[in-house]
């Protein structure tokens, strides 16, 4: 089997609380997923994926090809964004069964791939396209990719730019779908590629009134002594599952946890900072050129953690909410 494995998934079943009808392929699910080939074309150019980024996604990292990462809280944060979104209420469990069974079907390729899935709210019902299709009816893909780019844990150099916004407007303006994980990514990349005409490897974007929120790809979590502190997510960042992963680590460890409204002063003040994406912790080492220390053995032991002591770290962040709750 090769190292890269798509699928559609079977909407019908993976969304099945508003009545949505079978695909056409439906006989042809497994697990709620329609496998195809990964080099041909999946997606109408009507869909408002492709026309408006209009949906919402989740990564997951798998470790030696078969240990997803999170994958209880990546769940968790897609029920929370197809909430957020308005979206139909997905099936947790039927999601949960296709993530298992695209990692059943992974064979070759490196030994940490990435498992995507991507949800969008389907074709635009103002084009004639759309209309020939149930209203409403959101569109699923997934895919495990082996032959990309893998996760590395050097440190990377960071700058801060401005997001254009005070660290009240996302309880002014819940619209704006700040916190949610959408498909809507243009910003993001537009500041990474900012971070390297900087030349630094990565941007962390700060409010206009000095407080820290995320990275394009990454949440931000710095350490002070014993205590770990991130940035609250009610000022618009998104909850990051790895940034529960490293909370959940330090408590194991005697640590402290806190989420603040915290400045990008403060920020620069700190011993050690890190950025957590994707199932990994990967350290600091400058940030508008301050320098901050590197922790090659926390590093080492939290991502060792995170990826194989799952049973003791469910134990610890079982009991975690989110902070807005």
């Amino acid at each position: 089997m090769p190292a890269i494995q798509l699928a559609r998934g079977e909407v019908s079943e993976l969304f099945p609380y508003d009545g949505f009808p079978a695909s056409e392929e439906a006989y042809l699910a497994v697990n709620h997923l329609i496998f195809v080939d990964p080099d041909s074309y999946q997606s109408r150019v009507f869909d408002r994926a492709v026309m408006r980024g209009d949906g919402f996604f989740e990564a997951i990292s798998i470790i030696d090809g078969k240990i997803p990462v999170s994958l209880d809280l990546h769940l968790q944060r897609l029920a929370a964004s197809s909430a957020g979104l308005d979206m139909p209420k997905p099936d947790i469990d039927a999601f949960r069964d296709a993530c298992w069974e695209l990692i059943r079907h992974y064979d070759g390729g490196h030994d940490d791939p990435m498992l995507r899935i991507l949800v969008s709210r389907g074709a635009d019902p103002g084009t004639g396209v759309g209309r020939r299709h149930h209203p409403g009816m959101p569109s699923v893909w997934m895919y495990l990719d082996g032959e990309g780019d893998r996760h590395e844990t050097i440190p990377v150099r960071m700058v801060s730019l401005s997001a254009g916004r005070d660290s009240e407007i996302a309880a002014k303006a819940p619209w704006l779908m700040l916190g949610n994980k959408t498909l809507s990514y243009v910003v993001n990349m537009a500041g990474e590629r900012e971070a390297h005409r900087r030349g630094v490897d990565d941007a962390l974007f700060v409010t206009t009134d000095g407080y820290v929120l995320e990275s394009p790809h990454a949440s931000i979590v710095a350490r002070y002594g014993n205590e770990l502190v991130t940035p609250d997510p009610v000022i618009g960042t998104l909850f990051g599952t790895t940034q529960r992963e490293l909370f959940a680590y330090g408590r194991r460890q005697g640590m402290t946890t806190r989420y603040e409204k915290l400045s990008i002063a403060r920020l620069k003040e700190a011993d050690e900072v890190y950025q957590t994406r994707g199932g990994w912790i990967i350290p600091v080492s400058e940030l508008d050129g301050v320098a901050f220390h590197v922790n090659t053995k926390f590093v080492e032991d939290s991502n060792h953690a995170l990826h194989y002591e799952q049973d003791q770290q469910k134990k610890e962040w079982a009991n975690d909410v989110y902070p807005q709750e």
